[in-house]
């Protein structure tokens, strides 16, 4: 199958990299893939050309634009055509005008736009999209869930030399219990909340660490959690290490995944989290919260009750030594068994030709 894939945002969010991991398993597949998106550098251009995918850096604005992809289109016979954010699946529904190639959309983020009215189909990572979609009157028919897939072996072994080292500088055995929190640096993401967690654990007589991922480093929403973890007098128990591409050496460092956040569709990190054998923590109704609802792999933060009920259950299970084996254990195979890119990209290519096959029912 020749697949047109279009993102329209080239920073290092969840989206990116469930776009990225999507271009890798269709790859791999054996599929022909165009990747476009906005410029020649960055995260998301200089990851698609590792891949060796044909890549073209576009503004995605104009009508300019719009002749290239049309051509580029009939150059690579494109079968569909799959976008990902805002700006891409407006460009993705007039490019299906004008060639009538069908298009599909990925909903990243808990927010709606009129072009999900307009496309073939709207793939959700999760079902708290659904209630929203239903909401907005988007047929039900248009709507199919596939959650996004990640590079199991990647966090199922980490690199042993990479894990060496970050274990040395963050010297992470004088801790009885190490946190990750994988995220952009944004309010939303609620790092206070994993914070908070911390704080419990100590006064419940654990050495925690907090190993905080993300970036940037700076601004007025980082200075105010350097300011809590002062007053909190936990200097010496949190870390934040900047952007890295070696997550799953700090994972394999790491006995807990937390993401708290709000307005969270589903949260890649979690499943990340899961394959590195660590149970997972996300936030009540938002979209990882689904993993541990229909999947057992973790915890929920309930922000009506705080984090003293969660910090409870959390130190219950890892001061049971067997029964975290047994926890850390059910992680991993759920994510090796529903989470694989393999298994992401059967069901894309599975939407795909159900998509195709109307599509040339009704032409």
């Amino acid at each position: 199958m020749n697949i047109l894939l279009i993102i329209s945002k080239n920073d290092r969010y969840g989206a990116q990299q469930a776009f990225l991991n999507q271009a890798a398993a269709l790859h791999r597949m054996g599929h022909h893939l165009v990747v476009v998106g906005r410029g020649n550098t960055g995260y998301v251009p200089e990851s698609v050309l590792a891949l060796g995918i044909e890549y073209h850096g576009l503004p995605l604005k104009g009508i300019k634009d719009i002749v290239f992809l049309v051509r580029l289109i009939k150059k690579n016979n494109i079968n569909i055509i799959h976008t990902y954010l805002d700006r891409a699946d407006y460009v993705g529904i007039i490019l299906s005008l004008i060639t009538r190639k069908p298009v599909v959309s990925t909903m990243n983020v808990r927010r709606y736009h009129f072009g999900y009215k307009l496309v073939d189909r709207v793939v959700i990572v999760s079902n708290k999209q659904r209630e929203l979609l239903h909401s907005k009157r988007v047929p039900v028919q248009k709507i199919y869930l596939v959650r996004p897939g990640i590079e199991f072996g990647r966090f199922s072994n980490p690199d042993a030399d990479r894990r060496e080292a970050w274990k040395k500088k963050l010297d992470t055995d004088r801790y009885s219990i190490v946190f990750c929190h994988i995220s952009s640096m944004i309010p939303q993401k609620s790092h206070g909340v994993s914070i908070d967690l911390v704080g419990v654990c100590k006064q419940r007589g654990e050495n925690p660490f907090l190993i905080i991922a993300g970036d940037p480093l700076h601004g007025e929403y980082y200075d105010t959690l350097i300011k809590k973890i002062r007053e909190a007098g936990l200097d010496q128990n949190v870390y934040f290490t900047g952007w890295t591409t070696e997550l799953p050496e700090l994972l394999s460092l790491s006995h807990f995944t937390l993401l708290p956040s709000i307005h969270e569709a589903f949260g890649v990190v979690l499943l990340e989290g899961m394959a590195a054998g660590t149970p997972i923590v996300a936030r009540e109704g938002e979209g990882g919260a689904e993993l541990v609802e229909e999947f057992g792999t973790g915890f929920l933060y309930n922000p009506a009750a705080g984090v003293s009920e969660l910090a409870s259950d959390i130190l219950a299970l890892w001061r049971d030594n067997a029964g975290y084996g047994k926890f850390s254990a059910q992680c991993r195979t759920v994510a090796q068994n529903n989470f694989s890119l393999e298994i992401f990209g059967t069901r894309l290519v599975k939407l795909y030709d159900s998509v195709c096959a109307q599509r040339c029912v009704s032409l």
